[in-house]
């Protein structure tokens, strides 16, 4: 009788034993390793395999040689598509393509021989450029033109695309990255909800300043302070059309109707001049 009782305990405690082990095995031990795991520092992140090459753009960039630094930054989204600065490497590339567009010389494709009784709004229908552009470029400050004077009058095709998880916007000039222009204001804040992709477009301009006589008085593209003065362009997204936004955080800001994106001074006015109503808009 002794014995059975004997034996009887021996396979129960097997048993238990077996059901203990497992049991710790499956519940228990994970438990604790996930709670080391907590504890630990987070694992260092490995070198990103691009700074070498990417601190040779920046050198080659500050040199003011653009075609070597064009090259050289052509070359690296090559070869780095997912490089941490990949976005530093955009913002240089924007500046390049900026300078040589703004510094664009006369030549057999780009340039219209003033007819007598052009005004810029003929030449802007006849080349299809912007009077905005057409006054930028040419250092124009009066509505009528000369005859036979001549303006360079490139061909362009900017369109803008909002990003809202970089909180940024992008002009491309056609299929090609032209330049990006982070906000200085947000609608919503850093926080703000992604939204649905969505198009839209251009539908309205505006530039004005402040008078001797402290009112606001709108500034026409014709004029060349009109690159000066403070910009509004709508969109028909709503609660992101674009505005300067002063540099100066007492300065007052004139916003759009329904809020927007606020854009440094320097940045909306360039926009100003490349970007014509009725150009597309992307919110992605």
């Amino acid at each position: 009788m002794l014995l059975r009782i004997f034996v009887v305990l021996v396979l129960a405690s097997a048993v238990f034993g077996a059901g203990w082990f497992a049991f710790h095995e499956l519940y228990v031990k994970p438990g604790q390793r996930l709670q080391t795991d907590k504890a630990l520092p987070p694992p260092t992140p490995p070198p990103d395999p691009s700074l070498a090459d990417f601190e040779k753009c920046v050198q080659t960039h500050l040199s003011g040689d653009r075609a070597a630094s064009r090259a050289g930054i052509e070359q690296f989204m090559r070869e780095f598509p997912t490089s941490t600065k990949r976005d530093a490497v955009l913002d240089m590339l924007g500046e390049i393509n900026a300078a040589e567009f703004f510094a664009v010389k006369p030549n057999e494709g780009n340039t219209y021989i003033v007819r007598k009784g052009d005004a810029l709004g003929t030449v802007a229908r006849h080349t299809k450029v912007t009077v905005e552009l057409l006054t930028y470029l040419n250092r124009l400050d009066a509505k009528y033109l000369q005859p036979n004077q001549r303006l360079v009058a490139p061909q362009t095709a900017f369109r803008l695309v909002i990003q809202q998880r970089k909180q940024r916007v992008v002009l491309y000039n056609g299929d090609k990255f032209f330049r990006q222009y982070p906000a200085a204001e947000w609608p919503g804040g850093s926080r703000a909800p992604i939204r649905p992709k969505q198009g839209g477009k251009v539908t309205e301009k505006r530039a004005f300043e402040k008078n001797s006589a402290g009112s606001t008085e709108s500034i026409p593209p014709t004029q060349f302070r009109y690159f000066g003065a403070t910009h509004m362009i709508l969109i028909n997204i709503p609660g992101h059309s674009l505005y300067t936004r002063p540099a100066d955080p007492k300065a007052e800001v004139v916003r759009p109707p329904g809020g927007g994106i606020g854009l440094a001074p320097e940045h909306m006015n360039e926009i100003a001049i490349l970007l014509p109503s009725g150009a597309p808009v992307t919110m992605e």
